[in-house]
């Protein structure tokens, strides 16, 4: 997903396309501190180089949402974080990218988080 300011010319589309993203500038994290995001940005820089693309810091925080809601940028961002910021709102973008996610618990986790992730994990079809 991407986040824009709410009066951003795309901030009242229901999903957008790559091309939507023309002369446009992307803010996401840097070159080496997501193996995920360096393929994307990778594949937008050799076949869409008409996207400009910032750099943020690894992990966003509330200067970020606020340096995307004041500049008009794009927030190159994930479903979770739709409501994070008033002044943003989150769009679908038709692409084949996605972010995984998962669970962090302890390896001697007690017994009730252990029934958690097991029910998480069927709900998922994964095997713990």
């Amino acid at each position: 997903m991407i986040a824009v300011s709410r009066e951003h010319r795309l901030a009242r589309k229901s999903s957008i396309g790559l091309e939507d993203l023309y002369g446009e500038t992307l803010m996401m994290v840097k070159r080496g501190d997501s193996g995920v995001n360096d393929f994307i940005r990778n594949d937008l820089e050799k076949n869409h180089p008409q996207i400009h693309i910032e750099d943020t810091p690894q992990f966003y925080d509330l200067s970020v949402f606020n340096r995307c809601a004041e500049t008009g940028n794009v927030l190159l961002t994930i479903e979770c974080w739709q409501e994070v910021h008033p002044g943003l709102v989150s769009i679908p973008v038709n692409w084949d990218y996605s972010i995984p996610y998962g669970l962090l618990y302890s390896l001697n986790a007690p017994d009730d988080v252990k029934r958690f992730v097991d029910e998480a994990a069927k709900l998922a079809g994964k095997e713990m």
